[in-house]
């Protein structure tokens, strides 16, 4: 026989194939330090392109060196296995079923009877829940111990195990992983024609971050899988996971973790929650097999742990009719959280947010001043700022506002409050004051505020070719690029309202009525203040006044101070940096 034969026969790697591995080594090591690089914002288009067509690259090669994952029953076919595994395991949920509502909705759960608001509907026990407990206690453990990057990162932990598991053909939790979808609707599966829909939005720094956090956390793990350092503990993991792990199956497996994940009470100590002093107070990530099939719709949240019973208990959060869908609410969190990890878009959300990138520049001859009065208030210097909508939100976050005051003030202002005690200071931070006017500089502040709004519809605008809902209707869309439309005309929705807010408010402080004329009673700088009479009130007026008013006479008044505000604009934009729009990689979600 020839050296090639007997190379077969005893099973080790030939030539071309120890050739490949290498040169996938090497390509892993190329896609980390491009996955590290911070580019502009003028940039970051040509640099997503640049990395996603590395990935591709990378993943071509690889299919001809690696047999891949293949893909398991569909999910219809998966529900009775999932079905009789829940019923093995003890899940109590007799008054729903699950239902496939297909399109976007997917999988849901009915009502199979008439349920009253705080009926217990599900009891799911802990033991069926994949939890990053316990991937620290699998074959995992001493990578995960021997990995100073992996001890901090539960979330890539969680997906890795995840990964693992799917590859495991006899895994434990291969019912509930076969009735997880093969596919999302993330931003993590968009193309760039689909990406390019998100052009003009804030969010797309914050998709094309998120893309290339998991690219880098991707090229981490395949060196980490393919190099000689922890050896030993790399060969406890099964070795068709090893095998398997590429691009695709990482994306699928932080997916699942992303569009899943919730927090649960722990007594682990790990590296990442070892702050913490309390055990009562650690908690875990876990993926909740059945709950996690409940689609999301506003409501108060309706889901506890019970510490007793170990189990997670969700309860009816309204009546619900025989037939109808059974929902939860997921959350306050903004669109375009939603679309990024989750992979929707909700209508008139009444959480969503807008980012808006500003910050004081070091070429301020007040710079000093400004910063040190910003870092008593605890707020950042540069950074990210969201804007909310005025129908059932203040417009601005308490953050935006001190630095909106802090940027506008002059020496004197500065000088008077870095002396005041530190209990004054939350004043900087407030909507509404009684009494007399305390900012001077307020009209101004506001009118920047407005102009840095229209700003950003004018960039939004500028963006769609054609009206939003003819494109919403074209055919040829995409799901992913019908659902980056839906989220531009949602951000444009509350960029409208808050700019009609501002102006609103503005001209009234221009008018000099007194601010009780507004508001009776003053808002507070904690959360509640979004359940105030305050708000409810105010905003009200607010709402039917932008409805109804003519033009002000006193909006000519200030319109020779647009220029001034606009031109300041451009001093106060910073580069958008992987620290500012992801917490970095010991988190997969936000």
């Amino acid at each position: 026989m020839g050296k090639k034969s007997r190379a077969k026969q005893s099973g080790k790697p030939t030539g071309a194939v120890i050739r490949a591995k290498k040169e996938l080594l090497k390509m892993a090591t190329e896609l980390f330090k491009l996955g590290v690089t911070c580019p502009s914002r003028q940039d970051e288009w040509d640099y997503y392109l640049k990395l996603y067509n590395a990935v591709q690259e990378f993943s071509r090669r690889q299919s001809t060196a690696c047999k891949g994952i293949t893909p398991s029953v569909d999910r219809e076919s998966a529900v009775d296995g999932f079905e009789t595994w829940l019923k093995e395991s003890g899940v109590s949920w007799d008054k729903l079923k699950l239902h496939y509502f297909g399109g976007e909705l997917g999988f849901g759960l009915v009502a199979k009877e008439d349920i009253n608001m705080k009926s217990l509907l599900m009891s799911i026990p802990r033991t069926l829940m994949i939890t990053y407990e316990e991937a620290t206690k699998s074959y995992l453990d001493e990578v995960i111990a021997g990995n100073e990057v992996l001890s901090v990162m539960p979330n890539v932990c969680l997906a890795l195990f995840i990964h693992c598991e799917r590859c495991i053909p006899n895994s434990k939790y291969k019912p509930f992983i076969d009735i997880i979808p093969s596919k999302f609707n993330t931003t993590l599966y968009f193309t760039p024609e689909e990406m390019k829909h998100l052009k003009g939005s804030p969010s797309l720094s914050t998709a094309i971050n998120q893309y290339k956090s998991i690219v880098r956390q991707f090229a981490l793990l395949y060196q980490v899988f393919h190099s000689n350092h922890q050896k030993s503990d790399i060969a406890k993991i099964p070795l068709e996971a090893r095998e398997a792990f590429t691009f695709d199956a990482y994306r699928w497996s932080v997916s699942a973790v992303t569009t899943r994940q919730n927090k649960i009470p722990t007594t682990l100590l790990t590296a990442y929650n070892s702050d913490n002093d309390d055990d009562e107070l650690l908690s875990t990530i876990a993926l909740i097999p059945l709950w996690d099939m409940f689609n999301h719709s506003n409501g108060p949240l309706s889901t506890t742990y019970n510490v007793g019973g170990k189990t997670i208990d969700c309860f009816a959060m309204c009546d619900f009719k025989s037939g109808e869908e059974v929902t939860i609410c997921y959350g306050g969190r903004p669109n375009s959280e939603l679309l990024i990890h989750n992979g929707f878009v909700v209508t008139e959300n009444p959480f969503d947010k807008v980012k808006i990138n500003l910050g004081v520049s070091p070429k301020d001859p007040l710079y000093k001043k400004r910063t040190k009065l910003l870092q008593r208030l605890g707020v950042v210097v540069n950074g990210q700022f969201p804007i909310c909508a005025m129908d059932s939100n203040f417009p601005t976050s308490p953050d935006l506002l001190a630095f909106l005051r802090v940027f506008h003030m002059e020496e004197d202002g500065l000088d008077e409050w870095l002396e005041k005690d530190t209990k004054e200071l939350p004043a900087l931070r407030e909507v509404y004051l009684t009494g007399p006017l305390v900012f001077k500089a307020d009209p101004k502040m506001w009118l920047y505020l407005e102009n840095r709004v229209s700003l950003l519809l004018m960039g939004l605008n500028k963006s769609l070719d054609g009206e939003l809902d003819s494109m919403l209707e074209d055919k040829s869309l995409s799901t992913h690029a019908k659902l980056a439309l839906q989220l531009r005309g949602e951000e444009k929705r509350v960029l409208t309202a808050c700019m009609e807010f501002c102006k609103q408010f503005r001209l009234s402080l221009i008018s000099e009525k007194p601010i009780e004329s507004f508001v009776n009673g003053s808002s507070s700088e904690s959360a509640d203040v979004k359940e105030s009479f305050v708000r409810n009130k105010v905003l009200e007026k607010l709402i039917k006044k932008s409805q109804t008013d003519e033009p002000n006479d006193n909006t000519e008044s200030v319109q020779n101070e647009d220029n001034e505000i606009i031109q300041k604009l451009s001093a106060v934009d910073i580069e958008t940096t992987d620290s500012i729009n992801t917490t970095s990689d010991n988190a997969v979600v936000t």
